[in-house]
């Protein structure tokens, strides 16, 4: 079975950036259960993982910000750095 066929909903392919901590990132696709994005950290399959999502863009003026709490699905090597699929178990807004 492949990955499309296991996800509980459709992923839209865009970058949005993401902070775990201190380090930032960005997404290359997100849906409304998961996010998948790159770094240069290792986590592993399991993980609990709390990290923001910022949509400024989204509103021009009024910046959103989304607390998340997931969990590691999947990590895979990508060009020097690591892959992270992760399911979004809680959402919430920040401002």
């Amino acid at each position: 079975m492949n990955h499309d066929e296991k996800r509980a909903s459709h992923r839209i392919d865009v970058e949005i950036p993401v902070h775990i901590g201190q380090e930032e990132s960005v997404t290359r696709d997100v849906s409304l259960a998961g996010i998948y994005f790159l770094t240069d950290r290792l986590f592993a399959e399991g993980w609990d993982l709390d990290f923001s999502l910022d949509l400024a863009y989204a509103l021009p003026g009024k910046p959103i910000k989304l607390g998340c709490q997931g969990e590691v699905v999947r990590v895979e090597q990508h060009d020097g750095k690591f892959g992270i699929a992760a399911k979004i178990n809680n959402i919430e807004y920040i401002h």
